[in-house]
C-alpha cells in the first residue's frame, strides 16, 4: 500500500467525524487478542490515562509462523506514553511513542535475533454511536530496519466496561487481522 493510500485512509476516517454527540473514549483499560495471518498468537494491551490527555501503555505479544515446515517464533513487547485530543464531539486524534524490544527465533536451533527501537503512531478514533467505534492511523517503527504501515479497528461496545474489537494491520513486512476483547476499568 503506497504512502498516498495510507495517509487518504486515515484522513478519510477524520472526515467520517465532523458532527454531532460528545463521544466518550476510554483510556483505561485491559485487553487480550489473538492476531493471525502472517503470524499468529497471544496479545495482552493495557492503557492507563493519567490526566486528561495523558496516558501510558504497554503491549505484550507472542506470536509464531510455520514457514516451510520451519516455526518462527516472534515476541514483542513496547512500553510508552500517549497523548489524545478531541478533534470534535465523536473524534479523538491519539498519538503514541513507545519503546519497542522484539526478539525472532527459530526453536531448537541457535538462531535467534533481538533488536530495540521506537514505534510512533498517529491516529484517530472515531465514535460511529454509542455501541460502535472506528479507529486508523499509521504507525512506524525502527526495529529490525524499520518499517511503516496502516492499522485499523472495528470495536463494539458491549456495555461502558466491555468491548469486542476486529483489527487489521498493513505494511511492508505484514498483513493481519486480529480479534480481542477490552474490559475498562
Amino acid at each position: 500500500m503506497t504512502t498516498t493510500k495510507k495517509i487518504g485512509l486515515v484522513a478519510l476516517l477524520a472526515s467520517l467525524s465532523w458532527g454531532a454527540q460528545a463521544a466518550n473514549f476510554d483510556y483505561n483499560y485491559g485487553q487480550i487478542g489473538y492476531e493471525f495471518d502472517d503470524f499468529e498468537g497471544l496479545t495482552l494491551t493495557g492503557s492507563f490515562e493519567i490526566n486528561q490527555n495523558i496516558f501510558v501503555l504497554a503491549r505484550y505479544a507472542s506470536l509464531t509462523e510455520d514457514t516451510l515446515g520451519v516455526d518462527i517464533d516472534y515476541t514483542d513487547f513496547n512500553v510508552g506514553a500517549g497523548y489524545h485530543m478531541p478533534i470534535n464531539n465523536k473524534t479523538d486524534a491519539v498519538f503514541t511513542v513507545s519503546f519497542d524490544s522484539a526478539e525472532v527465533d527459530i526453536p531448537g536451533t541457535p538462531v535467534s535475533v533481538d533488536d530495540t527501537g521506537l514505534l510512533l503512531t498517529a491516529g484517530v478514533r472515531f465514535q460511529v454511536n454509542p455501541q460502535i467505534e472506528l479507529a486508523g492511523g499509521l504507525y512506524h517503527v525502527t526495529t529490525f530496519d524499520g518499517d511503516t504501515g496502516i492499522q485499523g479497528e472495528a470495536r463494539y461496545n458491549i456495555n461502558n466496561t466491555m468491548s469486542a474489537g476486529l483489527s487489521y494491520v498493513s505494511s511492508d513486512f505484514v498483513d493481519g487481522f486480529g480479534i480481542n476483547f477490552r474490559m475498562g476499568f
